[in-house]
């Protein structure tokens, strides 16, 4: 199974975790790194993580980075990237470097989009109809969502 993980789920493990919700989602990040790392799961970044991530303090970058390394596919920017993003952004009020992460899942032929952003997972239904319009079959889960799959 291809994934494609938000910037969010790489740094959540970083995150301060005194609210329940965010260690929840640590510990799923966790246990999605392990199955990364044991080759259970392929994992897609994209230019647009590579950038997030630089801009990041030094210290968190370097320990996203080495969760970066985990990846074992990499998706460059393209014109149907660019293409596929402006119109998540344009028809579902997608922020633009998320509508970049998405469409990088997509032309990546991920099979699933991971998030913590409860925004994008509130928009999922809508995000996952303009794609499969496009011919893409990404779906897009919030991390503990995806957990519950992964455990089916």
């Amino acid at each position: 199974m291809r994934i494609y993980l938000d910037t969010n789920v790489f740094a959540c493990l970083f995150d301060d975790r005194s609210h329940p919700t965010v260690e929840i989602e640590a510990q799923a990040a966790l246990i999605l790194f392990t199955l990364i790392e044991s080759k259970k799961l392929t994992c897609l970044s994209s230019d647009i993580l590579k950038l997030e991530i630089e801009h990041c303090s030094l210290t968190k970058r370097i320990r996203l980075q080495s969760l970066i390394c985990l990846c074992s596919q990499h998706v460059s920017e393209n014109e149907s990237i660019k293409f596929l993003a402006e119109e998540i952004y344009e028809k579902c009020g997608v922020a633009p470097r998320d509508a970049l992460h998405i469409a990088s899942a997509c032309v990546g032929k991920s099979d699933f989009f991971v998030t913590c952003d409860y925004e994008i997972s509130k928009k999922a239904k809508k995000i996952e109809k303009v794609l499969k319009d496009k011919g893409y079959n990404t779906h897009i889960r919030s991390i503990l969502d995806f957990m519950k799959e992964v455990e089916e």
